[in-house]
């Protein structure tokens, strides 16, 4: 490429600890035909838009003043660097984020601008010099889509503000069963729609975390000893895991409403708050109940 450029393109979003939290986007820049020397100061303003539409202005990020020239070597003078944009926010600007989110995915709309303010050892070839303040070229950056784990994982559990719990759920490792499987398929159909996040899709996730309780419920522990002194040791844990039953028939009485014929119960706004206790107790059963059967 001829004469002087400076590319952007977008990278990692992470919460940042601190007296204030701190939302920051790190962009990777490449600069080449650059004298020694030459700095730039980068202007970012961003935006978040959530699933519904709506949109919530960041302002401007600190101001970052950045050295991108650099003494040639090996033939050429290609400048790679990161730059961070930082925007301090206050709680009431994280509630205002929260609640257009309403617990779904959002994506950050981000807006760089630079002005080349040294110019280094010797000028570079810079095209249109009156215009001091300019867009990254050819690389620019792009809108990032955060989904809601990462989220939670990157940003409000940095902020200590969430926790974010991943549950995994594996066959028995001896005599899986067609209803074992087909646990699985309901949990990952469930959380599929629980990641598509509209209302018609959380209440389809409840009712696919029902149909797993449906079978979880069914599914006993081996023959238990009816004289509690004279179990052994993996009796009386099948003892508690029969217990567990209970618990799995109040979850799937829960999960039903979502696909109760009753029209008082239709009418049900279900939350995405629903849909998660929904099928992460049902998750958490199945881990349970797959280990000791």
């Amino acid at each position: 490429m001829g004469g002087s450029y400076i590319s952007a393109t977008t990278g990692e979003l992470r919460g940042i600890p601190a007296a204030e939290p701190v939302l920051r986007l790190t962009f990777d820049l490449e600069a080449g035909g650059l004298s020694d020397g030459a700095s730039a100061l980068f202007l970012i303003t961003g935006g978040i838009r959530a699933e519904s539409g709506r949109l919530l202005n960041l302002g401007t990020a600190a101001p970052v003043l950045k050295q991108l020239g650099c003494e040639a070597r090996g033939g050429g003078n290609v400048c790679k660097t990161k730059v961070d944009a930082e925007w301090t926010l206050s709680d009431t600007a994280i509630e205002r984020i929260e609640k257009i989110r309403d617990g779904g995915d959002l994506t950050i709309c981000p807006q760089v601008q630079y002005a080349l303010i040294s110019p280094g050892s010797t000028f570079p070839i810079w095209d249109e010099p009156q215009r001091p303040i300019r867009f990254p070229y050819p690389g620019q950056p792009t809108e990032v889509r955060i989904d809601a784990h990462q989220w939670m994982q990157n940003v409000l559990e940095q902020w200590h503000l969430a926790a974010a719990i991943s549950l995994v759920v594996a066959l028995p490792t001896e005599a899986a069963t067609d209803e074992h499987r087909t646990v699985i398929s309901r949990l990952t159909t469930a959380k599929q729609l629980l990641t598509a996040g509209t209302p018609d899709n959380l209440k389809a996730s409840i009712e696919a975390s029902r149909e797993a309780c449906e079978l979880l419920r069914k599914m006993r522990p081996a023959t238990i000893n009816p004289n509690p002194p004279q179990r052994e040791l993996p009796e009386r844990e099948a003892f508690i895991l029969e217990k567990m039953t209970e618990f799995t028939q109040a979850l799937f009485n829960y999960d039903s409403a979502a696909s109760h014929t009753d029209p008082h119960l239709r009418g049900i706004a279900w939350r995405r708050e629903n849909a998660v206790l929904a099928l992460g107790t049902a998750a958490s059963l199945a881990q349970l109940i797959f280990a000791g059967t």
